[in-house]
């Protein structure tokens, strides 16, 4: 992998002064307060091996904190070291060992089991069936997507206000740069479409990604099952972008039933929008 500018500029910030930043500007107190010793969260999936139009980018709100020994070692300890090799070189192969095991990510042990299953149950028997067949869920996410996080610092729960982080994204430059990398990991793999997972970040996608021009459907007359679409121009063509509510969470799109229906509505619209 080359490792861009935009990645070396969130990874390299002086994340624990931006992270005491936006708590107090999204008022975040408790377990929703972001912490400020674990590096930021970029992407996890293998980056460098998505085909185009074969791929999906799933945006996520924010990475989960884990007090596991498995967590602490692989999410704080190799980042930290990473990082503090590289501060002192300035030489970017030894960020190498920390982009590896982001790109490894879903078929490692360290893959956050519980929540990505939902999301390659989601997508795969309808869109990546070759793949997915017997319920290769991991597989189908190693080759398929990469995910990335609205905001990028961990918190033990997500409790972030979407129209403040809409009105932050304006302005912060901590989350600007955040933007600029998820927009260059959108130009790199030209995914087949972009997924929202989570209703905090639609006005926030809506206005970076939209120029604010989403749309709301409801066609099962179910708020879990309501999504947002629009397409974004990015790379110089229309990527669809879906944003669902989130997959497991509470009001969003829970049962079978409802998931079913998530991806109905998007497939109905991409068959007139595509």
């Amino acid at each position: 992998m080359v490792i861009s500018d935009e990645f070396l500029a969130v990874v390299d910030s002086n994340f624990s002064v931006d992270v005491s930043r936006i708590n107090s500007e999204l008022n975040l107190t408790g377990q929703g307060m972001l912490v400020d010793h674990v590096p930021p969260h970029t992407f996890v999936g293998n980056i460098d091996n998505m085909e185009s139009d074969d791929c999906v980018l799933v945006i996520g709100i924010n990475p989960f904190l884990s007090n596991t020994p498995r967590f602490q070692k692989s999410n704080i300890d190799l980042p930290r070291r990473c990082l503090t090799k590289y501060r002192e070189s300035n030489d970017v192969k030894t960020l190498e060992d920390w982009i590896n095991w982001q790109k490894g990510y879903f078929l490692s042990n360290d893959i956050n089991a519980k929540h990505f299953k939902k999301i390659a149950n989601l997508i795969g028997p309808r869109f990546f069936p070759l793949t997915y067949d017997k319920n290769n869920w991991k597989e189908t996410l190693s080759k398929h997507v990469v995910e990335v996080d609205i905001i990028p610092y961990y918190s033990e729960k997500a409790r972030i206000n979407g129209q403040k982080l809409a009105r932050l994204y304006k302005h912060d430059s901590a989350l600007i740069t955040h933007l600029n990398l998820i927009k260059w990991i959108i130009k790199k793999i030209q995914p087949r479409w972009i997924m929202v997972n989570g209703k905090t970040g639609w006005e926030t996608i809506c206005q970076e990604l939209l120029n604010g021009e989403g749309e709301i459907i409801d066609d099962a007359g179910d708020k879990g099952s309501e999504i947002m679409v629009g397409h974004t121009n990015l790379t110089g063509k229309k990527i669809p972008v879906l944003m669902n509510k989130f997959i497991g969470g509470l009001g969003g799109a829970n049962s079978h039933v409802q998931r079913n229906q998530v991806m109905d509505s998007w497939e109905r619209w991409l068959s007139i929008n595509s």
